[in-house]
């Protein structure tokens, strides 16, 4: 059983109580089920410096995001169309779609991109015979 399972038993063994009281004193409770949330925009900033290096397509730029997510997530900056952008790491989020932590090659400039914005090259960037692509 997992700890979040033995946690909620308490709770729930309460809740019933205290259910069953104000029923015997004539209170009449109504109970809704909790609506079904939409998946929380995780938003961070990663510490990995992967390898690679990928161009945005040249037809539009994209707003660089604090998160794995277009929304809920605010914006950190800009890579134009045929920006090379260097990989730092990747992840999916909630929805199952692949999203990159990049910097804009030439300035100072970091945020998160979905993999459907650019394409990549796999170089490896530090010579070590090995190109590693890291998991966020």
């Amino acid at each position: 059983m997992s700890s979040t399972t033995s946690q909620r038993r308490p709770v729930r063994a309460a809740v019933t109580i205290l259910l069953a009281v104000l029923m015997a004193f004539g209170v009449s409770a109504a109970i809704t089920p909790a609506a079904q949330a939409a998946p929380q925009a995780e938003c961070w900033t990663p510490q990995a410096n992967g390898e690679g290096r990928g161009y945005i397509y040249w037809n539009y730029g994209v707003n660089l995001k604090s998160g794995p997510y277009q929304s809920g997530c605010w914006n950190t900056g800009w890579a134009g169309g045929g920006s090379m952008i260097y990989l730092h790491c990747w992840t999916y989020n909630s929805y199952g779609n692949t999203w990159w932590y990049v910097r804009v090659a030439g300035t100072d400039t970091y945020g998160w991109t979905s993999e459907d914005n650019f394409w990549g090259d796999s170089v490896d960037e530090n010579g070590d015979g090995h190109i590693s692509f890291h998991q966020c």
